[in-house]
């Protein structure tokens, strides 16, 4: 009998928890031919999280919770119930349930016809403000134009892919997780269906503006080189700018006869250029910064206990 794998990252989610739980129960009933596992990752909730989780797996051995020791945000989260599921079929899924797990249905549909990722993509996206919307797009839209790999336009971290696909994402071990850029770069047979996605059943988003620009950052400098060649790009051009400055004052000044001027410009051009330069660095940095992390060889999760699973390593 093939196993299908829910997997879900919580952080303090106390108010949608249990709703979750009657959901996917309730959609698992629909399919007897398989055999259901619910992964659920806390990602060191500090909320009733943990013991409404430790409740429920108690009475039911297809949920199998992971308690992290220390919060590592959502994808890193979402990553370790991938490495810790054991499905034919996966599917990933938010807990706050504007991901519909009804739509398993047309996720096997897919996979049975020999795709082995199919991805979810938001046809509307209910519940979120104006600026998130124009954020996400705008976001999109600077991937498309300065990343080789072609992350797909309103497609988040609802997907369902097959058991050779979750055997090859869990061994790319960076630090700084992009999951959905992953799952387009690793290949396999891809396809796409569409949904109309709900707001959150309760609680607020955990996606604050701060961690939405970690992630855009994550995912340009992840999949990207467009930052290190556009140093280049506006480097050559002050430099240009600055070499014709320097003309047209060797020409005041031997042809013209007139007295140099222009201290004011020169200002400009000092702060200018010490302030593109200062951002280069910077820039640098980040990326040194990456490596730096990266050859620490830290675990990218550590796990606090488990419920219902026998894996108790860390990631």
């Amino acid at each position: 009998m093939r196993i299908i794998s829910l997997i879900a990252p919580c952080y303090n989610e106390d108010s949608v928890i249990e709703q979750y739980y009657r959901r996917i129960c309730s959609v698992a009933e629909k399919y007897k031919e398989y055999e259901f596992e619910f992964v659920v990752v806390d990602d060191a909730s500090v909320d009733q999280s943990l013991a409404i989780l430790d409740r429920l797996a108690q009475s039911d051995p297809r949920l199998k919770v992971i308690h992290l020791a220390s919060n590592v945000g959502h994808q890193t989260a979402l990553f370790a119930g991938i490495e810790s599921a054991s499905g034919d079929i996966n599917v990933t899924l938010d807990i706050d349930l504007q991901d519909p797990p009804e739509l398993l249905s047309e996720f096997l549909a897919k996979i049975d016809l020999g795709f082995d990722v199919v991805h979810a993509q938001r046809k509307s996206r209910r519940g979120e403000t104006p600026f998130k919307l124009i954020s996400a797009k705008l976001f999109y839209q600077i991937i498309k134009h300065t990343s080789k790999v072609k992350i797909i336009k309103d497609c988040g971290d609802f997907r369902a892919f097959t058991k050779p696909v979750r055997l090859t994402i869990i061994r790319f071990r960076e630090k700084h997780k992009f999951l959905r850029g992953l799952f387009v770069l690793v290949g396999f047979e891809q396809t796409i269906i569409q949904y109309e996605r709900c707001a959150r059943y309760g609680g607020e988003t955990k996606y604050t503006l701060l961690k939405m620009t970690n992630l855009a950052v994550d995912a340009m400098l992840n999949f990207s080189q467009f930052p290190i060649r556009l140093m280049f790009i506006v480097s050559s051009l002050m430099w240009s700018l600055g070499f014709i400055y320097l003309i047209k004052a060797m020409f005041s000044r031997f042809v013209f006869g007139t007295a140099i001027e222009g201290w004011t410009s020169i200002i400009f051009f000092q702060v200018l250029f010490t302030g593109v330069l200062l951002f280069f660095i910077a820039l640098l940095g980040a990326y040194i910064g990456r490596i730096y992390e990266q050859g620490q060889s830290r675990p990218l999760y550590w796990i606090r206990y488990t419920k219902n699973i026998d894996q108790d390593n860390d990631g």
